[in-house]
């Protein structure tokens, strides 16, 4: 055997186990789906917290979920409430972008399919806030939610934010990922 041949060898095995090791992750969780407002809270008490909101969430890829946010708040109803985030799966962790999500917390129970986010404010009490939402069928009819989850997804598709911030594939998620609830199994 030449010694060409076996550098050669060495490399295929190296690509095996790299490619063997590559697809030995396990699948993204299943997130997709639209979520309704099941509660809002803050703590301290405030008037920060939702009266009305949806998310959306989709999957643009195998590693990529797409997070729609259309709110209403309970202190100014007219006042823009919405955003989105991606999320990418890796090293078996669900990892939020690192833009603008410092101050954020998603939890997502598997089970039930609640998703929760905790927020910390921007008010002057430093309140927390606490929104839990839970799976939904049905379609969105609420005008002011269709149009502001329009607007979210009109952002997220923005060439001019594309061309600022590069495509979403080379983002950085290092900080911050969706923690999935284990499951109760009753062993101690």
């Amino acid at each position: 055997m030449t010694t060409f041949s076996r550098i050669r060898g060495a490399a295929l095995a190296a690509a095996l186990t790299l490619c063997g090791s590559a697809s030995a992750q396990p699948p993204m969780p299943n997130l997709v789906g639209e979520y309704n407002l099941l509660s809002s809270t803050t703590v301290p008490p405030s008037t920060w917290g939702y009266s009305k909101a949806r998310v959306s969430i989709k999957q643009l890829d195998d590693h990529h979920l797409l997070i729609l946010l259309a709110c209403e708040w309970r202190r100014e109803p007219k006042a823009v409430c919405g955003d989105y985030f991606y999320a990418q799966w890796r090293d078996e962790g669900l990892y939020l972008q690192d833009m603008n999500t410092f101050a954020m917390r998603l939890y997502f129970d598997p089970a039930s399919r609640k998703l929760t986010i905790i927020s910390r404010g921007a008010d002057a009490r430093q309140s927390v806030r606490h929104e839990v939402f839970g799976p939904t069928s049905a379609p969105l009819a609420d005008t002011a939610l269709v149009r502001r989850m329009k607007r979210e997804q009109s952002n997220a598709d923005s060439k001019e934010n594309r061309r600022v911030f590069g495509p979403y594939t080379k983002w950085d998620y290092q900080e911050n990922r969706i923690e999935f609830q284990r499951q109760d199994t009753g062993k101690p």
